[in-house]
């Protein structure tokens, strides 16, 4: 079975890596003290690079997000309006799946690009949904969130240490799941 690594070198697809001067992502936290629905997006030296937002907010349709981080931007939507347990991520020419492992259990995903390369999310404990952490680090590198004090989701500290050529929207796939499991709360 190929990498996503294998893939994107196959492809020829080249990103650059931190140490050339990529952003990464260092944290999120909401914009509003008590609205999940808007979120600023920080990097790893806690400058704002950009923001995930509730499309249709007012009308509170949680099924369309927009994100900008630097020169990133996307769209994260719900494969079906009915269903938030399979989500779609459109940004830098990628189409990138977000699914949950077991059903009605929002504390584990899979993140696949449209080549089939795979990153399963998961919460760290069962029962602490504030801790995720990425299963594959020795293939892809280290990538957890977790909140920045506990049992409250409106502020997050990213570690970034992926493989810099890993797609920012995988990036986001991983982002989200913790953000949407408070939301639907």
């Amino acid at each position: 079975m190929r990498t996503l690594i294998q893939l994107l070198s196959l492809a020829g697809i080249l990103f650059l890596g931190t140490d050339a001067g990529a952003q990464v992502l260092g944290g999120i936290h909401t914009r509003m003290e008590n609205d999940l629905r808007e979120w600023v997006l920080l990097d790893d030296q806690g400058a704002e690079l950009g923001h995930l937002k509730m499309r249709w907010a007012l009308q509170g349709d949680i099924t369309f997000w927009d994100y900008r981080f630097g020169e990133h931007s996307g769209e994260i939507r719900a494969r079906w309006r009915d269903n938030l347990a399979e989500w779609e991520i459109h940004g830098d020419g990628l189409i990138i799946g977000l699914r949950q492992v077991w059903k009605d259990l929002a504390t584990e995903w899979r993140i696949t690009d449209d080549q089939g390369a795979t990153l399963t999310f998961a919460t760290r404990w069962d029962n602490r949904p504030g801790e995720w952490e990425l299963r594959e680090k020795r293939e892809f590198g280290r990538f957890e969130m977790f909140t920045a004090w506990e049992g409250d989701p409106r502020d997050w500290v990213i570690i970034d240490e992926m493989d810099p050529r890993v797609p920012f929207p995988m990036r986001m796939g991983l982002v989200f799941p913790p953000l949407l499991l408070f939301l639907t709360r």
